[in-house]
């Protein structure tokens, strides 16, 4: 079995997930907006393309705002 790798759209994620979001994006922004959409995706590509050893999964602490538990400052 072949994996599928759609051709990200830009603007067509943009129309979508916009109204979604309820973000409204200006004729001005919209460049801007697909350009960086643009940079998302080869950063996804990047990050998907990366070899990772199933065994290698450690949960991480839990992070607990407030003083320590002795009670130092």
């Amino acid at each position: 079995m072949s994996a599928i790798n759609p051709v990200f759209d830009a603007e067509r994620h943009c129309d979508a997930m916009a109204p979604a979001l309820g973000l409204t994006i200006t004729p001005e922004q919209r460049p801007g907006v697909l350009q960086f959409l643009g940079v998302a995706a080869q950063m996804a590509t990047i990050v998907q393309a990366a070899a990772l050893d199933d065994g290698g999964f450690d949960m991480a602490s839990a992070f607990r705002p407030g003083r320590p538990a002795g009670g130092e400052t």
